[in-house]
């Protein structure tokens, strides 16, 4: 019996781990030879030979990637591990003196064999981290499918592949290079095989049964990848990169360089069609990450099968070592609130980040360290092997596709360019580039090895570059005359929904719903099921909720919430909320799910008004807003028909997303004609409660308002609360919103709404005049926005002077509802006094945007309009709740006060 280590498999590792498994499940002589058991029985040689062997392979398996052949040029020595120093000495020692017998026939140096196949698996041009992988079987079964992988010989047909692979990638950069040499390409040179890892992983996606590939990218060889990967239209490609304006002008849509810009198609491997999403990004690149996650599981969720669509994520090292939000989305993968089934990541190793080394840029071994936190196995290979690439590439998707878990490709590269082809690498790195400038392009290496034993694959890949040559051609003379006939954008499916500019936005959109199915909605989802034995104050809770809706008044702002979700799911529309602690609510106003005192049974009584296949999800989010709030707004752009709100645990909390704000959420339909329909909650409100969680940064948000990108409102009634809901789905517009939440209101009994409402003919009120006021007595007219109208109003009414002034609350800051708010200080026409009365500092809050819109709208009253509030401060609040308390009751005094009196209040 010849051992097999030689031939072109695993066999014996492979035999090896059943053996370690179920010793039963292999052959007797095999299993004599792992027992230790010689023919004779007289020494205890061929035992310590197979507890050597067991240990090698367990060395090369933990250890192995640090001897691997990774870095393309040679830079980075291969360190020699100690372990497997001594394992080697150990064979050397033995092998001299010992003969083995398996099967009746002698096998000397039997170790020599395995330690020289071990070293071919694990220290070669690709290496595998998965030792700190908890689950055995997982474990196991990737160690063992990477020993196939890296003994299977390379068929013809995958090297062809690989050769196409890296032909068309050259060929683009070279034309693009000669056409556009000014031009910023962040080119693929040094990273070619990049290409094939994503051909090879779309190709085994698509004979794996999936529908759809969701990509998130980077900058480095986007273009390329588009052109020879995606199938972008070429004549548009390069329209794109020589700079032509393809918006039609305007501020709505301003466009964006061509290296951002995304792509949707339909691309067939063989007999197997595959839809394919790459997101435009931002450049700062990592947010595109969760978001894509996001949108990825978005489409599962419409396919109902995690297994129809694949999110595919590219990133680069120093981002992937250097980011925060790399851990955020890491510890998303298995939650089941944002679980996609696996991803695969694919790291484009430059080994440089900008000028920044490796050594100055992260404290880790591997820039792809940060995985092992959760279990993320990881898969190392030298770009310079593109075969072995593929190998991994494939060896990927079957991870996917049996654990359902995320995985990473660390392909390890380098840049023939400096970071862009502007720039000069050699300023910073001259031993480096003086090397690469020396190096020969992965297409010259890879046909002299091929030459030999495939000379079909060089005619092929031949044929396949004279072909991408003149079709590059034909599309670059029809760069002036082109124009895109459709939109090939990750929102095809939006083709319904209108793109509406600020007045668009302020048009009426009646959101009441009939009384007796508000009713009806309203019970079923105040039902705690009978076999359920909740909290007695959370019994109360539902009972008092009940009462408030068959009584038809006092409805809260949880309750108008809850009615909102309620009667959406009724009408067929799925809702998905997601935040910190939001399904019980922080602030203990949601109960969402009930939860049985006794057992570990929990429902959600407002699935109970689910109807036409809707679902609801409400999701207790990790301790994250960067990496949640990007999913959230990914989710929100697979589907117009559905509402995706995210809570934060308090309005500053945003701040720690700025960027996805910033990046996507109130740019992207500008910068990609990428509509959202996102909702964002942002409890605001001083209430003594010190400078943190006290406020949503209304000002910044103000700040980002533009050609009706955004929606600002800042509801003060539950009614108001439940039409903002509603308008996000039955509007014909997509915006996103944010609502700056209540915090106290949410228990204030005056902050109560009727049922009536919320039915009928009811909606939206941007603008909510004083209905109280006499309109020819009033002489002062105070403007306000959220919670301080209670506090006016208290005192207002408490000294009589509800005929003298008129409180006018601005529950949509924008678009600003200059019509509305027009007619609703028209009926006062002895006004004499205008205040602009809020609780945050001068430079906060809703002040400076306001007077400046009162200006541009030519209110008469904006040259007169006086500031009641505190003065500018560094912070939102105080820390003293006397302070506050003194600060609040002297703002609404001066906002009130005799006619000139309103000042800001000097602290």
């Amino acid at each position: 019996m010849d051992l097999p280590l030689s031939g072109d498999n695993a066999f014996f590792l492979e035999l090896y781990g059943r053996y370690r498994r179920d010793r039963s499940s292999v052959p007797a002589d095999w299993r004599l030879y792992f027992e230790g058991i010689a023919d004779e029985g007289t020494t205890d040689t061929a035992g310590s030979g197979a507890r050597l062997a067991e240990d090698l392979v367990q060395a090369f398996r933990t250890y192995g990637h640090r001897e691997a052949n990774l870095d393309p040029l040679g830079l980075t020595p291969r360190t020699e591990i100690g372990l497997l120093s001594r394992l080697r000495s150990q064979i050397t020692e033995q092998s001299g003196e010992a003969s083995y017998r398996l099967g009746g026939q002698s096998q000397r140096g039997l170790l020599h064999h395995l330690v020289s196949k071990l070293t071919e698996i694990y220290a070669g041009t690709a290496a595998i981290e998965a030792a700190h992988i908890d689950d055995e079987e997982a474990r196991t079964w990737i160690f063992e499918a990477f020993e196939r992988a890296m003994l299977m010989p390379a068929d013809p047909d995958l090297l062809a592949r690989t050769l196409e692979a890296v032909t068309l990638a050259d060929e683009f950069e070279s034309f693009v290079r000669i056409k556009f040499p000014t031009k910023k390409r962040f080119g693929i040179e040094g990273a070619e095989s990049a290409a094939v890892a994503i051909r090879e992983i779309l190709r085994e996606a698509a004979a794996t049964n999936f529908d759809e590939a969701v990509i998130g990218g980077m900058h480095r060889g986007r273009l390329s990848t588009l052109a020879t990967v995606i199938g972008k239209p070429l004549a548009m490609l390069l329209a794109e990169i020589k700079g032509r304006d393809l918006t039609k002008g305007g501020a709505s849509f301003t466009g964006d360089v061509p290296y951002h810009l995304g792509h949707a198609d339909e691309i067939r491997f063989d007999e197997h069609a595959l839809k394919v999403t790459i997101a435009p990004h931002p450049s700062h690149l990592i947010v595109v990450a969760p978001v894509v996650t996001g949108l990825a599981r978005a489409k599962q969720t419409v396919a109902k099968d995690q297994e129809k669509v694949l999110c595919l994520l590219l990133h680069t090292d120093a981002a992937f070592s250097g980011q925060g939000l790399v851990a955020e989305l890491l510890q998303l993968g298995d939650l089941a609130g944002y679980n996609v089934g696996g991803t695969v990541h694919l790291i484009v190793n430059n080994q440089v980040g900008f000028t920044t080394t490796p050594s100055e840029g992260r404290s880790s071994l591997y820039c792809t360290d940060i995985a092992k936190m959760t279990g993320v196995p990881v898969l190392h290979v030298n770009g310079d092997d593109p075969v072995a690439v593929a190998r991994m590439a494939q060896l990927a998707i079957a991870w996917r596709h049996k654990y359902k878990r995320d995985i990473l490709i660390d392909l390890v590269c380098y840049r023939r360019n400096g970071h862009n082809e502007l720039d000069e690498p050699r300023f910073t790195l001259p031993h480096v580039w003086k090397t690469i400038d020396t190096r020969e392009p992965l297409r010259d290496q890879l046909i002299q090895k091929v030459a030999a034993t495939e000379p079909r694959a060089i005619e092929l890949a031949t044929e396949t570059a004279v072909a991408f040559r003149e079709e590059l051609h034909r599309a670059y003379t029809a760069i002036d005359s082109f124009w895109p006939n459709r939109r090939h954008t990750i929102q095809d499916q939006w083709v319904d929904v209108l793109q509406a500019e600020e007045q668009g936005v302020l048009g009426p959109v009646t959101t009441g719903v009939d009384r007796d199915l508000l009713v009806e909605v309203g019970q079923a989802i105040s039902s705690v099921p009978p076999h359920l034995t909740p909290h007695p104050k959370v019994s109360h809770f539902y009972k008092a909720r009940l009462e408030s809706i068959e009584s038809g008044s006092g409805i809260n702002f949880a309750t108008a919430e809850a009615l909102a979700f309620g009667s959406l799911l009724s009408e067929g529309v799925s809702v998905r909320l997601s935040g910190q602690d939001c399904v019980r609510g922080t602030f203990t106003q949601r109960h969402l799910s009930v939860f049985d005192l006794s057992s570990e049974a929990v429902e959600m009584p407002v699935r109970a008004a689910t109807r036409n296949g809707a679902t609801f999800e409400a999701i207790n989010s990790p301790l994250s807003e960067y990496g949640v709030l990007a999913f959230e707004y990914g989710h929100s752009l697979a589907d117009p028909g559905r509402l995706v709100v995210w809570e934060a645990q308090f309005g500053d909390f945003l701040n720690g997303a700025q960027i996805a704000v910033d990046q996507f959420i109130v740019s992207a339909e500008a910068k990609w004609q990428m509509m959202s329909g996102l909702v964002m909650l942002l409890p605001h409100g001083l209430e003594g409660q010190g400078p943190d969680h006290s406020s949503a940064r209304i000002e910044r948000l103000l700040q980002l308002c533009a050609n009706g990108n955004i929606i600002v409102a800042n509801p003060s009634t539950p009614a108001n609360y439940f039409h903002l809901l509603r308008r996000q789905i039955r509007a014909p517009w997509r915006k996103p919103l944010f609502v700056i939440a209540p915090k106290s209101l949410l228990r204030q009994k005056a902050c109560a709404s009727s049922l009536a409402e919320m039915t009928g003919n009811t909606r939206f009120c941007a603008v909510m005049p004083d209905s109280d006021a006499n309109p020819m007595r009033v002489r002062k007219v105070v403007l306000c926005s959220g919670k301080i109208f209670y506090d006016l109003k208290q005192s207002r009414d408490s000294l009589g002077l509800g005929d003298d002034i008129a409180l006018v609350r601005i529950e949509q800051l924008y678009p600003f509802p200059a019509n509305e708010l027009r007619s609703a200080l028209a009926r006062f026409p002895k006004v004499r006094d205008w205040v602009w009365c809020q609780e945050e500092p001068e430079n906060q809050g809703g002040w400076l945007f306001v007077r400046d819109q009162l200006v541009r709208h030519a209110f008469p009253c904006a040259s007169a309009l006086r500031f009641a509030g505190r003065p500018a401060m560094p912070v939102p609040a105080g820390g003293s709740i006397d302070r506050h308390d003194m600060e609040q009751a002297e703002i609404v005094r001066y906002a009130l006060g005799p006619l000139r009196e309103a000042r800001r209040v000097e602290t």
